[in-house]
């Protein structure tokens, strides 16, 4: 003991369990259980694997299956004597995780879908439980020996408990695969939403049930008292302290706080302590009191999602992990040294996927849904995860089955869980999803008005007519339909806003001047996609604003053209959220939104800021929030369906100071085009590949790098300019594109007192550029030398010898800027074109150099690239150049 309270300067080994000071051990064990756990999900995460599965791994390479073989490693790093102290830790996560699974259930989705989730969940639980107790004969007369569990269980209890494992199905694995896979908002994730809680309740019932039967056994009426108190509890709980509960947080404004305050936790953490103690108490097991008291927090104006914030971090990062190590400590496969071992495992493995995918496949058939569909409810469905192995260790616990049958069926919940995400990718594919949505869309349609069919045709002729940019006559007729916004990360919303303000208002923030279509396709704050289109195909006069009032309708019709800039610009924004291990991602994507067609800007604050300033600018809105993990952003940026027309904007966050105080720490000039990019990719979340998958995308892109939004010293009530480079010698659609967007802001914001002059930056080979410009827009008083510049730049090119010369946007910014200019360089945003924008070669030498640049002077950077539909950038193999064939100069 003396050795003991110098430590290891005086002697004493680390590695040996004292009953009086466990702490020391303990620690190590954590440690080791936390890095291996976290290691293997490294490798199991890029799989699209729940971190259970590497948690269980863990547990199972730490224990006697393969570390253990070592000598002495069982007894130095997990000592029988310490396992007690891990098991308690553990037995407090799981509590936790409970509590947790309680708050997920969601009363009022299944009493939307009651008849789907009923009859789904008791099918894909009873045909499953049934082949499980035919399962459960063989497996009884085999491993079930006293010798085997260290008591005499009998058959009943046996039979359903097996029967039980067999049935569950992992609700919170479910919704992170759901997720995971864009599924939460198909029909086919709303029915497996449905019928998983459903599935879930049962099957903790049936568990309670047997574990209350192995409790008791030696009594029926002790069993008969048991269900009568748990029945009577849950009695308690879900109906005078559910509605007291609600009370007292709504009398104490607690529902309407941001954040719970800790009297409030604390309270209703005293709730959940008191329900799992005394189902512990009684018989059943202290799981069950945690999710009874998870059934009863009010989940009005989210509270679930906010309690479940500031109390959730430590036992997911900690305890849980700890919890399913140790289960998987538990797990010893050299036990399984026969042949009919195996024979069992995969006959378990065969019956536990085969019920689930067949009852749920034929259920889901059964209430409309095409086959494949229904086979990926059926896949879904056979996920076990974490509830299987929270079963099988209460079963273990209990002694119901032996150590084999638990490494048996923990290697049955592994390849399960495993299996499911590969297996409806492959049942599910993207392609038939897209050709199953256009079948709904169209069996929508015929069942409503044909008129809209045509309608509909009409407006994405005229769409992809209006998207065409091949001369200076298009750009006259050129018009964006909508603005999608895609938002990545919440600092990017001021340098978002502060764009959109001069790309979609009108100087007077007044828009009723600009031309509408009939309200019928007006955008509302829905998470649907927008309808509305411009129905001008050419444009005559500039400036005709001719129209005609439609008796019928009551609408305003437009009779003559009017110019490009005349039209109003709806916006469209897309939250892109990061989807992560945390309980509160799933509780707000699985049931915050589900199915509801109408999303409310109330219910996202992000989608709020834009609403507020929609409405401001009298701007038709709508929005849409997609949890995405950081590898699926740009897939499911593209499954928001945004159309050819469209602009897609994405703001980025780009040059970055650190501040203490006012001083700047942190001004550094990045070296070349790898470092700027790479500080791209990691301060906005992006994986490494995400611009290459973002050349797929088949609409007009506008990415804004902002290189100011973090440095507090720019004046934010500073004049504002823009300007154009044009480095090209022959322009392209996207070159068109990035000119249109300069005159439409230059047009919107013409008479600005806060609106400097604006400059065009072109290459001095294209000489005729401002003939051919103000030929085509001679009738337009705002474009003149008063308010736009024309600079034309010389930028030398690589000479024979390959000598390193300047790039279009440094000579510009060294050789072409006056004084005035260089001292306003942070107010000023750059508008540069990428017209080879392709997976391969992604950006062109001038991009990379116009990225590097506007990061070491610290000036906006807006890139923008043009849809040509009948061009593959990604096939492209030519000299720049040759790409794009609409030179118009």
């Amino acid at each position: 003991m003396a050795g003991q309270v110098g430590g290891v300067l005086s002697g004493a080994n680390p590695f040996h369990y004292n009953s009086s000071s466990p702490l020391t051990l303990f620690l190590f064990q954590t440690c080791l259980i936390l890095a291996t756990c976290n290691l293997l999900h490294l490798f199991f995460g890029k799989l699209r694997q729940p971190k259970v599965i590497s948690e269980v791994i863990a547990g199972i390479i730490l224990g006697p299956t393969v570390f253990g073989q070592i000598p002495n490693y069982t007894e130095t790093v997990f000592p029988a004597s310490s396992i007690p102290g891990l098991n308690l830790t553990a037995n407090l996560g799981i509590i936790l995780f409970m509590f947790f699974l309680g708050l997920e259930v969601d009363t009022a989705f299944m009493k939307r879908h009651l008849k789907t989730a009923l009859s789904m969940g008791i099918a894909t639980l009873a045909v499953p439980f049934g082949f499980g107790c035919l399962l459960a004969i063989p497996l009884y007369h085999n491993y079930s020996s006293e010798a085997d569990t260290g008591r005499n269980v009998k058959f009943t209890v046996f039979m359903v408990f097996i029967a039980v494992s067999m049935s569950v199905t992992a609700f919170p694995v479910l919704c992170r695969i759901l997720n995971e896979l864009r599924l939460i908002k198909d029909r086919a994730g709303i029915v497996v939403l449905g019928a998983g809680i459903i599935n879930d309740i049962l099957g903790w019932v049936l568990l309670a049930l047997s574990v209350i039967l192995s409790n008791s056994e030696s009594s029926p009426v002790n069993t008969v008292y048991i269900l009568l108190c748990t029945f009577g509890w849950f009695l308690v709980y879900f109906y005078p302290l559910k509605y007291v509960l609600r009370w007292v947080l709504i009398r104490t404004h607690e529902l309407d706080r941001n954040k719970p305050s800790t009297f409030a936790t604390m309270s209703v953490l005293f709730i959940m302590f008191i329900s799992a103690y005394f189902t512990d108490i009684i018989g059943v097991h202290a799981i069950f009191g945690a999710f009874i008291a998870g059934l009863v927090v009010p989940r009005e104006n989210h509270y679930v999602v906010k309690l479940t914030e500031r109390m959730e971090d430590i036992p997911n990062i900690v305890l849980i992990p700890i919890y399913f190590a140790v289960a998987g400590l538990n797990v010893d496969l050299t036990l399984l040294n026969e042949g009919k071992d195996w024979g069992y495992i995969f006959a378990s493995i065969g019956i536990a996927i085969a019920s689930k995918v067949v009852s749920g496949s034929v259920v889901a058939k059964l209430h409309g849904l095409f086959y494949r569909e229904s086979l990926a409810v059926g896949i879904l469905m056979s996920c076990k995860g974490i509830v299987e192995i929270v079963v099988l260790t209460v079963g273990l616990n209990a002694e119901i089955i032996s150590k084999k049958i638990f490494a048996m069926f923990i290697l049955m919940a592994l390849v399960s869980t495993f299996a499911t995400t590969p297996l409806t990718q492959l049942a599910y594919t993207e392609s038939y999803r897209k050709e199953l949505n256009k079948t709904l869309a169209e069996r929508d349609t015929e069942n409503g008005n044909q008129e809209n069919t045509k309608e509909n045709e009409s407006s994405l002729e005229d769409e992809h007519c209006a998207n065409i940019l091949s001369s200076f006559e298009d750009l006259k007729s050129f018009h964006i339909t909508e603005v999608v916004t895609v938002l990545n990360t919440t600092d990017a919303i001021s340098a978002s806003l502060e764009f959109l303000n001069y790309l979609i208002y009108y100087n007077t923030h007044d828009q009723s001047r600009f031309k509408m279509v009939p309200k019928t396709r007006v955008l509302s704050n829905s998470s649907s996609h927008s309808t509305l289109r411009s129905k001008t195909k050419k444009l005559r006069k500039l400036w005709s604003k001719t129209t005609t009032e439609d008796n019928e309708t009551g609408l305003t019709a437009i009779e003559e053209d009017v110019l490009g800039f005349d039209f109003l610009v709806p916006l469209k924004v897309i939250h892109l959220r990061l989807l992560t291990e945390r309980t509160t991602d799933l509780l707000q994507s699985s049931t915050l939104y589900n199915d509801e067609p109408h999303f409310a800007p109330n219910s996202d604050s992000i989608i709020g800021i834009f609403d507020i300033f929609s409405r401001l600018g009298k701007v038709p809105f709508s929005s849409e929030v997609i949890f995405s993990t950081i590898r699926e952003k740009v897939l499911n940026i593209k499954s928001s369906n945004i159309k050819e027309g469209n602009l897609a904007f994405l703001p980025l966050k780009g040059a970055l100071y650190e501040y203490k105080g006012s001083i700047a720490l942190n001004d550094e000039k990045y070296q070349n085009f790898n470092h700027i990019y790479s500080h791209i990719l990691g301060i906005n979340d992006l994986p490494s590949n995400f611009f290459n998958s973002l050349a797929n995308l088949n609409a007009n892109l506008a990415i804004l790098i902002s290189n100011t939004s973090s440095k507090m010293n720019v004046d934010k009530f500073a004049i504002k300019s823009f300007a154009l480079a044009l480095p090209n010698e022959n322009l392209t659609s996207s070159d068109l594109l990035a000119l249109y967007i300069f005159l439409l802001i230059s047009y919107r914001n013409r008479g600005k007192s806060t609106n400097s002059k604006n400059t065009i930056f072109v290459n001095e080979k294209n000489l005729r550029f401002t003939e051919m410009l103000f030929n085509n827009f001679e009738d337009c008083e705002w474009l003149d030398n008063d308010n736009v510049d024309i600079i034309y730049v010389k930028s030398e090119q690589k000479t024979t010898n390959d000598i390193v010369t300047t790039s279009f946007i440094e000579s510009l910014t060294r050789n072409y800027l006056s004084v005035e200019a260089q001292e306003r360089l942070e107010e000023t945003t750059f508008i540069v074109a990428e017209p080879y924008f392709k997976q391969k070669d992604l950006f062109s030498d001038e991009i990379k150099s116009a990225i590097l640049e506007s990061a070491n002077l610290r000036f906006d950077l807006l890139l923008v690239h043009h849809f040509t539909c009948n061009i593959t950038y990604s096939d492209v193999t030519s000299t720049p150049g040759k790409e794009e064939t609409t030179t118009v100069i």
